[in-house]
C-alpha cells in the first residue's frame, strides 16, 4: 500500500453512526468499517437521487455489479474489488460527475483554473488505499491493467443499464455510449435501504470474509475510543 498522509493539515471531523467523530482528513485502515460503509452507501442515491419512484443505492450499484463480475466468469477476488470501488464515498460522500462538471467549470470561469476535479480525485484515491488495504486487498495502485479494466468497464456498463432502467433507452443514449449488458443476477429495481445494506453486508463477509469485516468493526470501535 502506498504510504498514507493527511489530506488536509488540520482535522476535518465528520460524524460517524455511532455519534463519534472522525478525521476525514486522515485516511487510516484501523478506522475503516465495512459494516458501516454499507450502511451508510445503501443510503447515498445513484444519479443524485433524480430517477422516479425510490432511489437506487451505490451499496445496490456496487452489490449488483459484483454480482456480474461473479456471473461473467471473474474471480472472488474481482469481485470483491468492484464491491468496494466505490466505498470511499461512506468517508467523503458523492460528488455525482455532472455536479463535479460544474464545480470545474466554474472554478476555470471565476478562478481561472481547474483544480476541483483533481482535489477530489486525490481524496478518493487515498481513502481507497486505506479501505483496500483494511480489506487485505491491493489498492487500485497495485492492481493488474486487468484489473483495472475489469473494474472501470464493469462500471461504466453498469452505469449504463442503470440509467436505462430508471429513465429510459432515450435518456441513456444522451449521456452514455452503448455497452454490452452485464450479466446481472437479477433486474434493476430500486433496494429499499435496510435490503441494500443487508446484500452489502451478506456479499462483503463472501468476498472480503466475515472475520475480517468484524474485525474491523471492533478496530474502528477501538480506534474513536481512544482518540
Amino acid at each position: 500500500m502506498t504510504a498514507l498522509t493527511r489530506l488536509a493539515p488540520e482535522p476535518i471531523w465528520s460524524l460517524t453512526s455511532d455519534g463519534s467523530l472522525i478525521d476525514i482528513a486522515d485516511p487510516r485502515p484501523e478506522i475503516v468499517c465495512f459494516l458501516e460503509m454499507g450502511n451508510v452507501l445503501s443510503k447515498i442515491a445513484r444519479f443524485d437521487g433524480r430517477n422516479p419512484g425510490p432511489a437506487y443505492s451505490v451499496a445496490q450499484h456496487c452489490v449488483m455489479g459484483a454480482q456480474a463480475v461473479m456471473n461473467e466468469g471473474g474471480s472472488l477476488g474481482d469481485a470483491a474489488l468492484f464491491l468496494l470501488h466505490d466505498g470511499h464515498e461512506y468517508i467523503v460522500g458523492d460528488q455525482s460527475r455532472p455536479s463535479q462538471k460544474l464545480y470545474s467549470s466554474v472554478c476555470i470561469d471565476l478562478y481561472g483554473e481547474e483544480r476541483m476535479i483533481d482535489a477530489v480525485v486525490a481524496c478518493k484515491a487515498a481513502w481507497d488505499e486505506a479501505i483496500y488495504f483494511a480489506a487485505g486487498l491491493p489498492g487500485p495502485e497495485g492492481w493488474t491493467k486487468k484489473q483495472a479494466a475489469l473494474i472501470k468497464t464493469m462500471d461504466n456498463r453498469m452505469c449504463r443499464v442503470e440509467a436505462i432502467a430508471l429513465f429510459g433507452h432515450h435518456a441513456a443514449d444522451q449521456l452514455f455510449p452503448k455497452t454490452k449488458p452485464p450479466n446481472l443476477s437479477s433486474a434493476i429495481k430500486p433496494w429499499a435501504p435496510m435490503k441494500a445494506e443487508e446484500e452489502f453486508r451478506k456479499l462483503a463477509y463472501r468476498l472480503i470474509g466475515e472475520g475480517r469485516v468484524i474485525g474491523q468493526a471492533a478496530n474502528a470501535a477501538a480506534a474513536r475510543s481512544s482518540r
